[in-house]
């Protein structure tokens, strides 16, 4: 389980998230949703530790590290696709923190990393460049990097901007079957309407955690006033 409890975060004076505390489970397929600036991001960064709390504090129980079990997908804007690397090359990336850094891939890795090219439909472009890429095969080169990694946890911020409707729908099925593996999948989208339908585990977010729980709990038309609009009204669970 990994989750953050009473967590605020702040840049400078600017508040971008406050006494958050919410939980994701293995096996469920959680969405965090909200308008621009409510914290989404932040939130995921967080879990990933790539940005550090002001206060409260990222849990995760069972045993399990964010370093060894959790792999992460940015958003693609955030990325340098000029860099002369291949998309075997990127997926390999995942398997960095198993093999490490001075050491050689070995076959198990190859075959990891060419099963991950091939549940996200890349295989064929492996050896093609980043930078050749349309933004739809770009989002699955980094799903098969997320994959390659075989971490328990996968975080994944606005995984379907820039892509097709067509490509969108696979992607969330493959989503989809990760949580039934058991993993805990967690995806930052603004799309509420296409996580209803996915996820089992919705989170609006604006500043403050508005709502968490099923789709049918959290799906009300005063949570999604509250998630959508100026004001930001504090945390409620499951209103109806």
């Amino acid at each position: 389980m990994l989750g953050v409890e009473n967590l605020t975060v702040r840049y400078g004076a600017q508040p971008a998230l406050e006494d958050a505390s919410v939980r994701f489970v293995p096996g469920t397929f959680s969405a965090i949703i909200g308008p621009n600036g409510a914290g989404k991001s932040t939130l995921l960064k967080t879990l990933v530790g790539l940005t550090t709390p002001t206060t409260g504090e990222v849990v995760f129980t069972d045993g399990g590290s964010v370093q060894d079990d959790v792999a992460y997908v940015p958003q693609q804007q955030t990325l340098d696709w000029a860099f002369p690397v291949t998309v075997w090359d990127v997926a390999m990336m995942g398997r960095t923190g198993r093999v490490g850094w001075l050491r050689w891939p070995g076959r198990a890795d190859r075959e990891q990393v060419a099963e991950a090219l091939r549940q996200t439909g890349v295989y064929d472009l492996r050896g093609r460049h980043i930078g050749a890429l349309s933004g739809g095969q770009r989002q699955r080169v980094l799903l098969a990097r997320m994959l390659a990694r075989d971490a328990r946890v996968l975080l994944l911020d606005e995984p379907l901007t820039g892509v097709d409707a067509g490509t969108q729908e696979q992607l969330m099925a493959l989503l989809r079957a990760q949580a039934g593996e058991g993993r805990a999948v967690v995806m930052v989208t603004h799309d509420l309407e296409q996580a209803r339908r996915w996820c089992d585990h919705l989170v609006l977010v604006n500043r403050r955690i508005i709502a968490d729980g099923t789709p049918e709990e959290v799906y009300t038309p005063r949570n999604i006033e509250a998630t959508f609009s100026s004001s930001h009204l504090g945390h409620t669970h499951a209103e109806a």
